[in-house]
């Protein structure tokens, strides 16, 4: 007996019904399980997805089938495997940080599902949901030409009686008795996912958002941001530790072509390459992908320089030398 066909056409069109069904739930002013739910979508949204871009090639999405069983299809981590085995993540998204990203939101999914989660993950988790949209969004728009940004017709920003959580200002790390060790668990969990990320290269911006307290986008976050604390009433909660320029924009220029030029599908790039794109595209002023100290002679660069510039076309870097070197003739 053959496998069942599976429409990948369809398979998205689930996928997008999945997702805005979680962008909505999480937008309810007045809803318990509220980050269960939203997280439980957003994981089906992703395993959708992933099967989609699977039966786009040609490829199966149902495990081999054993006589006198039925044909049972991926769990979202084979899926995860065999995407990357067949090297289809899109260049302009860094496949390491996705599944960073997509297998935190799994396991926090999986211990909703079979037990319950500690309330103080709420602000964690928002940073890695918040995130995994955006990456949900590169992801569909790269693989299969269709942008989700379409299907929601306004700005959602999530508004509340309470400001965000903000770095560790009122807070002290501490490992008490009375701390969860589940909560603890989870964490290093966590740790674990984005620490195998940054092994294997990945763009950690891509892992999880990092907001001030005006939700102002600030930088990315690492696995050594993660840490469990108590407020002075002995509240547990997750917060995030920000760090400074020096973390978030680590490479020299040298390191900062030779990452480029790792994860480019074209030619390599030149530091006049480099220099033709700053020049056309303002890099340098722009602080998510520079950052200069004042007494330092040259200006370091982020993964987001990185990741921008390894997505960029050789037509697209030919044309903007050529005007640069034009621009120097005259």
């Amino acid at each position: 007996m053959a496998a069942p066909y599976v429409s990948h056409p369809k398979l998205i069109e689930n996928s997008f019904a999945a997702m805005l069904s979680a962008i909505e739930v999480y937008n309810k002013p007045q809803m318990t399980y509220r980050d269960e739910v939203t997280v439980m979508l957003v994981v089906n949204a992703w395993e959708l997805a992933l099967k989609a871009a699977l039966r786009k090639k040609g490829f199966s999405v149902f495990y081999r089938k054993e006589r006198g069983e039925t044909y049972r299809s991926l769990t979202l981590d084979d899926a995860l495997g065999r995407v990357n085995a067949k090297g289809l993540w899109p260049k302009t998204v860094a496949g390491p940080a996705l599944v960073a990203n997509i297998k935190a939101l799994s396991e926090y999914r999986n211990r909703a599902t079979h037990l319950y989660n500690n309330p103080g993950l709420s602000a964690v988790i928002y940073r890695f949901m918040q995130q995994n949209v955006l990456n949900y969004r590169d992801f569909m728009l790269a693989q299969f030409d269709k942008d989700f940004a379409d299907s929601i017709t306004w700005q959602l920003l999530p508004l509340g009686a309470t400001a965000p959580a903000d770095s560790v200002k009122f807070m002290r790390k501490t490992n008490t008795a009375g701390s969860s060790a589940e909560l603890h668990d989870f964490i290093d969990e966590l740790r674990a996912y984005m620490s195998t990320a940054e092994a294997a290269g990945g763009d950690m911006a891509r892992v999880a958002t990092v907001y001030d307290i005006n939700l102002q986008s600030v930088r990315n976050m690492k696995a050594a941001d993660l840490v469990v604390a108590v407020d002075p009433k002995g509240a547990e909660t997750v917060v995030v530790k920000k760090t400074d320029p020096n973390t978030t924009h680590p490479y020299s220029l040298k390191d900062l072509l030779k990452l480029v030029n790792k994860r480019r599908s074209g030619r390599d790039l030149t530091t006049y390459d480099h220099t033709a794109l700053c020049w056309d595209e303002k890099l340098r002023e722009n602080p998510k992908y520079s950052w200069k100290h004042s007494n330092a002679p040259a200006p370091m660069w982020s993964n987001d320089a990185a990741t921008h510039l390894a997505g960029l076309t050789d037509d697209y870097v030919d044309d903007v030398k050529a005007r640069y070197t034009e621009s120097r003739k005259k």
